[in-house]
């Protein structure tokens, strides 16, 4: 049976919210391999997930500058 449009409006997340759940998760995966404490309320505060921050930008943008070396060489 079909629901509702107002049920299935709610079924979806935010994407603020989303955005939310997936930095928890990575920063809990971060901790659990790293033996740091979690602690989820200070999150974006605590001085460990700014440097795991840096990071992971610092990842996300050799992963890009590799990808462009790679595209070069290859000529396309």
């Amino acid at each position: 049976m079909a629901q509702p449009k107002y049920i299935q409006k709610t079924l979806f997340m935010k994407p603020e919210v989303e955005r939310i759940f997936d930095d928890l998760e990575r920063w809990l995966d971060h901790c659990r391999f790293n033996l740091l404490a979690f602690n989820p309320a200070d999150m974006y505060r605590s001085q460990e997930y700014r440097k795991f921050q840096q990071e992971q930008e610092y990842l996300e943008r050799k992963a890009r500058r590799e990808s462009r070396a790679r595209r070069e060489a290859q000529g396309v």
